[in-house]
């Protein structure tokens, strides 16, 4: 026998509540990603200043940096806007990926493999552990 870990998938069955909690998070991530890119604007001033002091290499460096940081939060602000339509869309009851976690698995000569890897998921309805599914079936 061996013990292993596998992860497991953490799906969240859509009710107003979750949708309200799913909204309010995204909304406080998108607030703090705008935060961000005026602190990138109001930073950037400073650091072109001083790397005006240093030549035209150490200006191009830090408008790469700069661009690359800016890019990089506009594209989380693009993802949250469309997950914020994506979960808008859906039906209650619908079933939406929540996270992945991992679990220890014991696996003895055998056994199938795939089947112990593969299907685990838990399934949250407001927070709540309301089914756990194994190889893909309903179970406990």
């Amino acid at each position: 026998m061996l013990t292993i870990k596998r992860e497991i998938k953490v799906l969240m069955v859509l009710t107003e509540a979750a949708r309200q909690k799913l909204n309010a998070e995204l909304y406080s991530l998108q607030k703090r990603y705008e935060l961000e890119l005026e602190q990138l604007d109001f930073q950037a001033k400073k650091l072109l200043y001083e790397a005006q002091r240093k030549g035209r290499d150490a200006i191009a460096i830090v408008e790469r940096r700069l661009s690359q940081e800016k890019t990089a939060r506009e594209e989380k602000l693009a993802e949250i806007a469309v997950r914020l339509e994506h979960i808008a869309s859906l039906a209650d009851g619908s079933e939406i990926p929540y996270t992945t976690v991992q679990s220890d698995v014991e696996i003895r000569v055998g056994d199938c493999f795939d089947e112990l890897m593969n299907g685990a998921e838990i399934v949250l309805v407001d927070g709540i552990v309301a089914e756990i599914r194994k190889g893909g079936k309903r179970g406990e």
